[in-house]
């Protein structure tokens, strides 16, 4: 990865370390298991390690880079190929990895989050949830490990009512066991209830992330969500066609907001917890969030609905998603900082050098 798009990611994984000051010490000789290593979170946990290691550290982490498929063969790990300090480990995340050495920390990052995967393939979606995250947690309660990191997902609520907007941690959901996302959702949960139960039983040092919508430099205009898709055509300079009015509203948080609730979250004792992770501040509709592309992108004509129809698993999403994080604010004086006009330019931008680097 060259030119824009590595300054883009060298930046983040600055930022992103500044704003931990000294809890980063704790990782300093450690080895650190990542799941889901290619996936948008999943990589910024890699590029966050090498940062520390190019940076700050005399002895060097090592990560430990699970992924189905190679992840060396993707563009966003091509400056990371080579390193001593990253082992990249083509694993299938629902049978138990047998690691060389210890691992001192563990990050569950894999899943099918797409809706197109999740709706492919939903016995797998729930194999990936759940047999995932069981094995981890057994790891660490037969190793003794620092800590764990689950990643789950602000979905675990369904759609909440509208008294429950913000939502916060407390919410116990407005689920579905049978609709087209239940695949996803509920193995979620359950993955969440095996978290509890290892960390008060066994006294497993688990923490449980539910993000909300995060997005940045590694969601491709390939991806075959709607912000994936909406920078695809922006780039190209092609006026956004939506598939409904794009009402539903979202709050968007850029990786480097997320990576600082993440690590935060991996390195205290808040075990056994659940945390929502986003930016309360950047609630917006799919709408204009398409208006906001076409504004970044220098396309002048109007945003247009191709068909008012939702399909079944657009149908089935939430109308609305506003968490309250006021419980991770006070935990760890967490505060988001990149707005939407800002992460947006600045995945738009990563997409472009990508692109400009794989036409050489």
């Amino acid at each position: 990865m060259k030119g824009s798009s590595n300054r883009i990611i060298q930046e983040d994984s600055r930022d992103i370390i500044e704003r931990l000051g000294n809890r980063t010490a704790a990782l300093e000789g450690k080895v650190i298991l990542v799941t889901g290593a290619s996936g948008l979170i999943g990589s910024y946990f890699l590029d966050t390690i090498v940062y520390l290691n190019d940076h700050e550290f005399k002895k060097p982490a090592k990560v430990i880079a699970l992924q189905r498929n190679d992840p060396r063969k993707k563009y966003r790990f091509s400056h990371l190929v080579g390193r001593d300090d990253i082992d990249f480990v083509e694993h299938d995340i629902r049978f138990p990895y047998e690691p060389k050495e210890k691992l001192d920390f563990l990050v569950q990052s894999a899943g099918m989050s797409a809706p197109a995967s999740f709706q492919a393939d939903p016995l797998g979606t729930v194999d990936v949830n759940v047999n995932g995250v069981r094995w981890v947690l057994e790891y660490a309660k037969n190793n003794d490990s620092d800590g764990v990191l689950y990643m789950s997902s602000g979905e675990t609520y369904g759609s909440p009512t509208p008294e429950n907007m913000p939502t916060p941690e407390t919410y116990t959901g407005n689920v579905s066991t049978l609709n087209t996302r239940a695949c996803y959702t509920e193995s979620k949960r359950l993955a969440e209830t095996l978290c509890g139960i290892y960390a008060s039983k066994y006294n497993v040092p688990v923490k449980i992330a539910r993000p909300f919508v995060v997005y940045g430099p590694g969601i491709t205009v390939e991806d075959r969500r709607v912000m994936g898709d909406f920078m695809r055509l922006g780039i190209e300079g092609k006026p956004i066609q939506m598939l409904s009015e794009g009402l539903d509203t979202r709050s968007y948080c850029y990786i480097v907001d997320a990576m600082v609730a993440f690590w935060n979250l991996l390195l205290s004792d808040r075990n056994g917890e659940a945390f929502n992770v986003a930016n309360d501040t950047e609630e917006i509709s799919i709408r204009n969030l398409a208006e906001l592309i076409h504004e970044i992108c220098g396309i002048k004509e109007s945003v247009t609905v191709k068909t008012k129809e939702k399909a079944d698993f657009i149908k089935d999403a939430p109308t609305r998603v506003l968490p309250d994080i006021t419980k991770i604010r006070k935990a760890f004086s967490f505060e988001p900082k990149i707005g939407i006009k800002e992460g947006l330019t600045r995945t738009i931008d990563w997409n472009k050098g990508r692109l400009a680097s794989m036409s050489l």
